[in-house]
């Protein structure tokens, strides 16, 4: 039987062993596309929990042979696989980042892609190993998954160095007060490694990777659950010295860059949890980023999908949010300001009416009638045309360093006063000189924001009576005006537009609308 058949026959068992968690699809086309071309590769650490990896769950590291480099590139992208960079100072030499998408599921794989053995400590993988060929020489074939494997020897005696190679002097003192310090998915790994092993072997493999002094100690560390700091210290006494020939950074350099590198992963944490940023994943598309613009009517779905976009997309990519609408949730202080003070106006002469512009009765597209004209309306605009500026502009520089910009809502200029289009057009000729300045400022901000059409836009269409079910509180007539208004938006050549059925199960819609997205990707 040949290996692409046993792949196929394993793929089939993990399936069916597993209905209520399904392994992708696109994992097990990739591999066997492997196969059947010849190409030298093996799962070359955390075999312990192909499951997980093979569900999406965690990223997926894979050992290539280097020569093999122009075929395999040739073959991730035939595989549904797309190529992103991290940003600099995150990356590793001899490492590439490649994103999966399976279709049938809409969830995103991770591979790294290996050439070379670039480990170490943390923040810094500061030593690149020459073990590629005994790896690929000793791989073993798993016949649950279909794929190869490192050998449960050496991936033991690699998971040990790279303990030791992360070791700081913070993890003794955490030892000392009950934290071990290989626990978690490192002590998962290390157990599951400790029952495929067998001495002999064991010690053959580690004289042939880490010298004979330190292949003794072997044994016993596999035998023990787990090791302490002192044992991995003393091991790594006798390692370090081979390691040290395999170092890539002077010690001086090492501790700038990790110390550097991880103030960098802390800033960038706090930054994005202080401004509400979905992003996890700082891995950028090399041929730059794109803005999926998602346009519905009231009661269309379009924040709910955007947000389910985000957090898809966030794990392995890095995302940007923004917002084209007027909503008081996205408002700056400067316009929560205004409106608090036109709220206290309005109790004060018992007005009944909104921020919002009361709702009409007009033609689809008709231009909606001026309000009275006033300096607090025009201040209000312009500090939402400023807010507007500065989302166009955060936007387009997120998209050109290689991010994937997803806007809830658009401005638009094609049918002004309604669904985001500009409130200020009747005073362009007609106002005072104030308030025609205003409306030339709010007219500027929308022409910067045009500047950059997004690459796709998503539709979402309801019919008036879901929308009405959706959106109790909004008068029927608009309901209908805004489904009306975005059927008939429209946009440049250069802009995909998806239509999609928003009537649909939430899953069924945001699959759709993670297919139409991987594409233009």
């Amino acid at each position: 039987m040949t290996g692409i058949e046993q792949a196929r026959q394993s793929r089939a068992a993990v399936i069916t062993d597993a209905p209520g968690t399904p392994t992708l699809q696109v994992l097990h086309q990739l591999f066997d596309r492997l196969h059947s071309e010849g190409i030298r590769y093996c799962h070359w650490k955390s075999n312990e929990h192909l499951q997980a990896s093979f569900t999406g769950a965690t990223d997926v590291d894979v050992l290539f042979d280097r020569r093999a480099i122009v075929p395999l590139t040739r073959i991730l992208g035939e595989s549904n696989f797309k190529r992103f960079v991290v940003r600099p100072g995150r990356g590793y030499p001899g490492i590439e980042d490649y994103v999966g998408f399976d279709a049938a599921t809409g969830v995103l794989t991770h591979l790294h892609v290996h050439y070379q053995l670039t480990l170490g400590e943390k923040f810094l993988k500061g030593h690149r190993l020459p073990w590629e060929e005994v790896y690929l020489d000793t791989r073993v074939w798993n016949p649950e998954f279909g794929l190869y494997m490192a050998d449960p020897h050496v991936e033991l005696v690699a998971l040990l160095v790279r303990a030791v190679l992360k070791l700081r002097a913070r993890d003794a003192l955490l030892e000392a007060a009950g934290t071990p310090y290989m626990r978690g998915g490192m002590r998962r790994e290390l157990t599951w490694l400790q029952q495929r092993v067998e001495r002999r072997r064991l010690l053959e493999i580690g004289a042939q990777l880490v010298g004979e002094p330190a292949a003794r100690l072997l044994p016993q560390l596999a035998e023990q659950a787990p090791p302490s700091v002192r044992r991995l210290r003393a091991f790594g006494r006798l390692v370090r010295p081979s390691l040290d020939e395999f170092r890539l950074f002077a010690t001086s350099d090492a501790i700038r860059q990790m110390a550097t590198r991880e103030l960098r992963v802390v800033w960038w944490k706090v930054r994005n949890w202080y401004h509400g940023a979905p992003t996890k994943s700082t891995r950028t598309l090399p041929h730059g980023g794109l803005t999926v613009a998602i346009l519905g009517a009231d009661g269309s779905g379009k924040s709910t999908l955007t947000a389910a976009l985000a957090e898809w997309l966030s794990r392995e990519v890095a995302v940007v949010t923004t917002y084209g609408g007027s909503g008081k949730g996205s408002a700056t202080l400067p316009r929560r300001l205004l409106q608090s003070l036109g709220a206290f106006r309005r109790s004060l002469i018992g007005s009944k009416r909104s921020a919002a512009a009361e709702p009409v009765r007009v033609e689809p597209g008709a231009r909606r009638p001026a309000t009275r004209p006033s300096l607090a309306r025009a201040v209000w605009v312009l500090a939402l045309a400023r807010e507007r500026r500065q989302r166009a502009r955060d936007a387009r520089r997120a998209r050109g360093l290689g991010m994937i910009v997803l806007s809830d809502r658009l401005p638009q200029t094609q049918f002004p006063g309604w669904n985001d289009g500009p409130r200020l057009v009747p005073w362009l000729e007609n106002g005072s000189a104030a308030l025609r300045a205003a409306a030339r400022r709010e007219q500027a901000a929308f022409r910067l924001a045009e500047m950059t059409p997004p690459d796709i836009v998503l539709k979402l269409h309801v019919s008036s009576e879901v929308a009405t079910r959706r959106k109790p509180e909004t008068p029927a007539e608009q309901l209908r005006t805004g489904i009306d208004m975005v059927r008939r938006l429209r946009f440049p050549p250069t802009t995909r537009v998806v239509e999609l059925d928003a009537e649909l199960p939430l899953p069924e819609v945001v699959l759709a609308a993670k297919r139409a997205i991987w594409e233009v990707i």
